[in-house]
């Protein structure tokens, strides 16, 4: 069914007819970009001009969620409009055939077109990394030494005494370097060792992982980092130009690479900002969407486009180069980060949306809105039905997300009672919001186990905090109640468990969860058995024209 939810809002508007032109659509979707890194929000160093003018052209959000804080569950929803845990850690995938010749990927989802990375980003992208090693201080060397010396005096010594023919002798040979071999790249390169991530060597990750996508096949590898963002550019230009006099309207997606590590610039966007390589990233990223959006505008599509942007979570806060210079996200005075189930700086994102002459200009609104309500929100500003009517099929599917048209239209909400959401880490539930229009309740079930000081788990580019486990602060028996509207950032004390308000609140959100959790059964994670985490390097693509 993931497919079929995916369908419906990246298709649908082209299926309309011609006598009602319906708007076009393009996303925008940064990647851990911390609410605090644009000026619209805050930021006075960082300069994102492109950014902020979209933000005064249309409607901010000042209070918009991601339904999960980490990209790939994150992203899922945003596709969905559905909580990613009802389905697990989903991602478009590549589903590669044997010896990975065609790798349709998104183009099974309802993507008419793909070009992009099908995982994600990895510090090890960048840089050279050995090949050839031969640790002699590691004792499977060592033995690997002695085993290769011993057979090559065996042989050498065979071969003497004519024990073995000329034929025999090179075949024997060469049978004991592959073999001897093989031992050699397995210790060197797929095994466990302080020079390894995930059980496989630097330079195998990178050279297994790092593959830029056209459609179905592997058009560059390893990816050339720097100049990427541009690359990508020109192709939502070039996307843009081709279907720009297209009777049916476009859904076009627009998924940069930054500011997830590793960091990496053109040249030319290299050492211009105050905050370092991150700020770099940050700028590169706006000048992006500057150049697509006066791509836009040339075309003469810039008032019949919806545009929206967003993040798919909160700013990585303990990421750092091995020089130290710190390369995570700022998520304002909100707390936590990446990762961090229920904390607000991993959930709380930018959103913008514009539509000329519907949509109103230099709009602020701070009522509580979703990722997941986008689907729906398209579909009503394109005048087509709900979801369950567009695909009867899948009746059965309750979504998460809710049409905040009217919100974005008028200002108003189209709905009077309380609206709640939940915040997962993992399959562990953290906290649950509660809007009720005079009150936004947060109450926190759990939290990770902060560095003394600090609002992160740590230092280092793979740093992240625990969903579950002794890094975490079990709060279930008392849950932590906050208003939001009087306390934004959770500075002051919670509301105190002896108060009537706290007594209230949490035992209707209770009941909430409670009533969830008996009518959603979570599936297994993709990850749960072995064989589906274990490498399998007959499917694994590569670029047959690079």
């Amino acid at each position: 069914m993931m497919r079929v939810f995916a369908w419906i809002w990246l298709v649908c508007a082209a299926a309309v007819s011609v006598s009602a032109k319906r708007p076009n659509v393009l996303l925008f979707l940064a990647d851990d970009l911390g609410i605090g890194d644009l000026g619209c929000y805050g930021n006075t160093t960082i300069k994102t001009p492109h950014i902020d003018r979209l933000a005064s052209d249309g409607v901010r959000l000042t209070h918009h969620l991601a339904a999960a804080a980490m990209c790939t569950p994150s992203r899922a929803a945003l596709l969905t409009a559905r909580y990613p845990v009802r389905y697990g850690k989903w991602h478009l995938g590549m589903n590669c055939t044997l010896f990975g010749r065609s790798c349709p990927g998104p183009l099974n989802y309802g993507f008419q077109s793909f070009y992009g990375i099908p995982v994600t980003l990895f510090q090890e992208f960048r840089g050279l990394h050995a090949f050839w090693k031969f640790p002699l201080h590691d004792r499977r060397f060592q033995g690997l030494a002695v085993a290769w010396m011993t057979a090559m005096v065996s042989l050498f010594l065979a071969r003497r005494r004519k024990v073995l023919g000329s034929c025999t002798g090179v075949l024997l040979l060469m049978a004991t370097h592959l073999l001897l071999g093989g031992f050699w790249f397995t210790f060197a390169h797929y095994s466990k060792n302080s020079e390894t991530r995930w059980g496989v060597s630097l330079w195998l990750f990178k050279y297994a992982n790092s593959r830029l996508f056209r459609n179905d096949q592997v058009v560059e590898a390893p990816i050339e980092l720097d100049g990427l963002s541009q690359r990508l550019v020109e192709e939502s230009r070039r996307f843009l130009e081709a279907h720009a006099r297209d009777e049916k309207p476009f859904f076009l997606m627009h998924s940069f690479g930054h500011v997830h590590t590793p960091m990496f610039s053109a040249p030319h966007m290299a050492g211009r900002s105050k905050h370092g390589s991150y700020g770099d990233n940050v700028e590169e990223m706006d000048d992006s969407v500057g150049k697509v959006l006066a791509t836009l505008a040339e075309l003469g599509l810039e008032d019949n486009t919806v545009v929206y942007f967003t993040s798919d979570q909160g700013g990585h806060l303990e990421a750092v180069e091995d020089t130290g210079e710190r390369i995570g996200g700022h998520n304002g005075r909100f707390k936590g980060g990446k990762r961090q189930g229920g904390s607000e700086g991993g959930i709380r994102v930018p959103g913008i949306f514009r539509w000329p002459g519907h949509i109103p200009r230099g709009v602020t609104l701070d009522t509580p809105t979703s990722h997941m309500d986008l689907m729906p929100t398209l579909l009503s500003l394109a005048g087509l039905p709900r979801v369950h009517t567009l695909v009867p099929q899948a009746m059965d599917k309750e979504l998460d997300g809710e049409d905040i048209s009217e919100l974005l239209l008028k200002g108003a909400k189209g709905s009077k009672t309380p609206r709640l959401f939940l915040h997962h880490c993992g399959t562990s539930l953290h906290a649950v919001r509660m809007d009720t229009g005079d009150h936004v309740y947060k109450m926190h079930l759990a939290k990770p186990k902060w560095w003394k000081g600090s609002t992160q788990c740590g230092w280092h580019h793979l740093a992240l905090c625990d969903c579950h486990g002794p890094n975490v602060t079990d709060l279930s028996s008392q849950p932590e109640l906050y208003d939001l509207l009087s306390d934004p950032y959770e500075d002051y004390p919670p509301i105190s468990p002896d108060s009537s308000e706290y007594k209230s609140v949490v035992h209707d959100l209770k009941e909430y969860v409670r009533q969830w959790k008996e009518r959603v059964t979570l599936p297994p994670s993709q990850l749960s058995t072995s064989a589906n985490a274990l490498w399998k390097p007959f499917y694994q693509p590569h670029c047959h024209t690079c």
